[in-house]
């Protein structure tokens, strides 16, 4: 079935929460979470305050909603890439390229570990990151997963698919981290290398 077409005010709406989105994720990269001003965002969108009032009811909201934005395009991201492997062994390799593409940097990695860790300390707000994730990941996230990269077998030291994903991640941009604190200890492929390293361990890559 075709797409709906958008009437004027619609696609203006659309457009103008396109903006703001660009805006909100230049302006929570460059100042953090909690320093982020709606002010600064509508300014650099070239919007007033009371265009985001108009679109979010809050800062959460609108970074929530830029969660939401950059899930499904890294979703989307790593579906092209899986989508030229047809095999259970090209599918593992195409991740693992995936993943090392972010080892050089990950700005927006680097915002979702700030904003976890503000979730710790507001419980309501980490509710309403988890109902988003909820919305996105799939019930069956682990079949999905192992449909493919194969089963991660059994055994008590067994990582399910879902959790290795979802660490190597996590490590990736605690990785990052460390990178920032002590840039003289990681020279131009050191990280990588780390990144490699955690990857085929999670996954039981055979070198």
């Amino acid at each position: 079935m075709a797409p709906t077409k958008l009437n004027r005010h619609e696609q203006k709406t659309k457009e103008t929460r396109e903006q703001l989105l660009r805006a909100a994720e230049i302006v929570f990269v460059r100042d953090g979470y909690e320093r982020a001003d709606l002010l600064e965002i509508a300014k650099l969108a070239g919007r007033t305050k009371g265009a985001i009032y108009a679109q979010f009811s809050s800062k959460e909201e609108v970074f929530l909603a830029l969660v939401e934005q950059n899930a499904h395009k890294r979703r989307a991201q790593m579906r092209e890439r899986l989508a030229e492997s047809t095999s259970v062994e090209g599918n593992l390799a195409a991740l693992r390229a995936y993943y090392l593409a972010l080892a050089d940097d990950d700005p927006f990695g680097m915002l979702m570990l700030e904003f976890r860790l503000y979730t710790i300390r507001h419980p309501e707000a980490r509710e309403r990151l988890a109902e988003l994730y909820r919305s996105i990941i799939p019930a069956n996230e682990e079949e999905v997963y192992v449909s493919m990269l194969g089963s991660a077998g059994a055994g008590e030291d067994t990582i399910p698919r879902a959790v290795a994903v979802h660490a190597a991640f996590m490590m990736q941009v605690a990785l990052h981290v460390q990178m920032k604190f002590e840039p003289k200890m990681f020279d131009a492929n050191l990280h990588t290398v780390i990144a490699g390293r955690v990857f085929d361990a999670l996954f039981d890559v055979a070198k």
